[in-house]
């Protein structure tokens, strides 16, 4: 069996991936480019889940694991059966992924605003609505769960 952190590190080696301390990995952020080789972090929680940090314009781990040909589901580790189905351990309690939806609703509450008073849609408003439906995407999915 491949472990996420193996799959996730083999497709960041195009990327100038270079290893920062145990189970610790930088390299240039697939999704907003550029030459600088560490602007994405990369690490591995011991239970086996990638984790992943853009620090030059904050792209999502969602968009990160397209970027890198990978499903969200790839940066961890599958889980076991024991007969009984298994409820997973939520990332996020029901009031910070009701935060998170309201925070991301109001967002684009103030966006479809602006575009009714004609204001034109910036590449950086654009780019932040659709991390803001990622995450929404994410919250039903782990409603789901």
């Amino acid at each position: 069996m491949t472990h996420p952190i193996d799959t996730v590190l083999a497709r960041a080696e195009g990327f100038g991936l270079k290893q920062h301390g145990p189970s610790r990995w930088r390299c240039a952020c697939p999704v907003c480019g550029g030459r600088n080789r560490s602007t994405l972090s990369i690490g591995a929680t011991d239970d086996g889940a990638v984790l992943l940090k853009c620090f030059k314009s904050e792209c999502d781990a969602e968009a990160i694991a397209r970027a890198f040909g990978l499903d969200i589901a790839d940066l961890f580790p599958p889980r076991e059966s024991h007969g009984a189905a298994q409820r997973r351990r939520r990332l996020l309690s029901a009031g910070q992924a009701l935060e998170l939806l309201e925070e991301e609703a109001t967002f684009l509450a103030v966006l479809a605003s602006g575009m009714a008073r004609g204001q034109e849609v910036t590449v950086q408003d654009r780019d932040r609505a659709q991390r803001a439906a990622g995450r929404i995407s994410y919250l039903r999915h782990e409603a789901r769960q």
